[in-house]
């Protein structure tokens, strides 16, 4: 524990020291407008902030043992001599425990320095200087905690004390088509302007922003507080940022859909074989609000081939659902793809919506489907042919003659 105590506070001399590196901080949310707070020096900030550390090992003490009473793994409670296998365990989960240590740190400062009853201010600063700090060392401490604390400061609420959840959309399971709007969440000014501050500071930290950004963007009360689409805007030509787009796209959608399309059509023409899949993946989703960019995307991926193509046959048999019109005049071309796996998915995914709406087949497709006798697809194929000859007999006929024209065996139709 003395090991883990040392190695904690140095940790947290290291972060508090770069986080001062930023002054002037960002001004405490709650104010006495009749006395203003006046940040002092950075060293002092410094020099406060590891001084009550190094003086506070009741507390850190309390924070592992708190954490350790619910996360000690099995086999070292049923270890013999329990308290060396503790010891042990200490020792090899040092760098977890002090990123764990540093998290419960940096909240008991923001729980001081966002009671709005009565604020500390001292502790605010701390609580910036460690947590940009951290966010810098060591950006996997924060992954998790991170976006709650940046809402914390947003809202001017001391973290763990309200929740807010992310908009219900049809990238969620239980979406049942309803607007979803958060209720009774305030952004608090001043809180905001700190929040989108942190968010400047740390706008080349890309492991943060891949994991924070979807979150804030989902968040409508936080979306435009915290400068959310000139964020995504400055960072539409970084390659770097490719994947922290995506991650944002299904949710921009939802809280800004014209600045979504144009994401699209800035990024999809420099995009490789994975992304374009996972850019293509997002065309159903899309539909929902915009069947237009639905459309762009299924274009671009029958386009780019592969499994990009695979990918735009089930989102096409969505469209259906919106936009018959759209559905049909791109049957064809899903139908004829030269990537037989893309084939195979439209009679999977779409050739039964392609006979309700079209029984009589008189695109042919069907047909066709039918003389290129893929074997995965055969029976699929062959049980939609005999169906609709059971609908309108007066196309057995003219479905013989196709398939004796090519040499088929027609006794399965018979």
């Amino acid at each position: 524990m003395a090991l883990l105590w040392e190695k904690a506070h140095d940790a947290l001399c290291s972060c508090v020291n770069v986080g001062v590196k930023f002054a002037p901080l960002p001004s405490p949310p709650h104010l006495f407008e009749e006395m203003p707070a006046i940040e002092p020096d950075a060293e002092v900030i410094q020099q406060q902030a590891i001084g009550v550390n190094a003086i506070d090992k009741a507390g850190f003490k309390r924070i592992i043992e708190n954490y350790l009473s619910s996360n000690v793994p099995d086999h070292v409670k049923r270890a013999i001599d329990e308290e060396r296998a503790l010891d042990q365990h200490i020792f090899d989960s040092i760098e977890s425990l002090i990123d764990h240590f540093l998290i419960a740190r940096i909240t008991e400062w923001f729980q001081s320095g966002l009671d709005s009853n009565v604020p500390d201010v001292n502790r605010w600063w701390w609580a910036i200087s460690l947590f940009v700090g951290v966010c810098i060392q060591r950006p996997k401490a924060v992954l998790d905690d991170g976006f709650h604390l940046i809402e914390s400061i947003a809202l001017a609420s001391p973290p763990g004390y309200w929740q807010t959840k992310a908009n219900k959309g049809p990238h969620l399971l239980d979406w049942k088509g309803e607007n979803d709007v958060d209720e009774g969440v305030e952004i608090h000014v001043d809180g905001a302007i700190a929040a989108a501050w942190i968010l400047d500071v740390l706008e080349t930290e890309i492991l943060l922003m891949f994991r924070w950004w979807p979150e804030i963007v989902n968040r409508s009360h936080l979306y435009i507080p915290l400068r959310m689409r000139e964020r995504l805007f400055s960072s539409i030509n970084n390659e770097a940022m490719i994947d922290t787009l995506l991650e944002c796209l299904p949710h921009l959608i939802i809280q800004d859909l014209e600045f979504s399309k144009e994401l699209i059509d800035t990024i999809i023409g420099n995009l490789d074989s994975d992304k374009m899949t996972k850019v293509v993946s997002l065309a159903e989703r899309i539909s929902y609000h915009s069947v237009e960019t639905s459309l762009l995307l299924i274009d671009c991926g029958f386009e780019h081939g592969g499994d990009s193509a695979v990918i735009a046959q089930g989102a096409l048999s969505a469209i259906a659902v919106h936009d018959e019109q759209a559905f049909l005049s791109r049957v064809e071309r899903a139908a004829a793809h030269n990537d037989i796996r893309s084939r195979r998915r439209f009679v999977q995914s779409g050739l039964r919506i392609l006979m309700q709406i079209d029984p009589n087949d008189s695109r042919g497709i069907l047909v066709n489907s039918l003389i290129e006798d893929d074997e995965v697809s055969r029976v699929r194929v062959r049980r939609f042919a005999i169906e609709m000859c059971e609908r309108n007999p007066s196309t057995r006929k003219t479905l013989l003659n196709r398939l004796t024209e090519n040499g088929l065996e027609t006794e399965w139709l018979n």
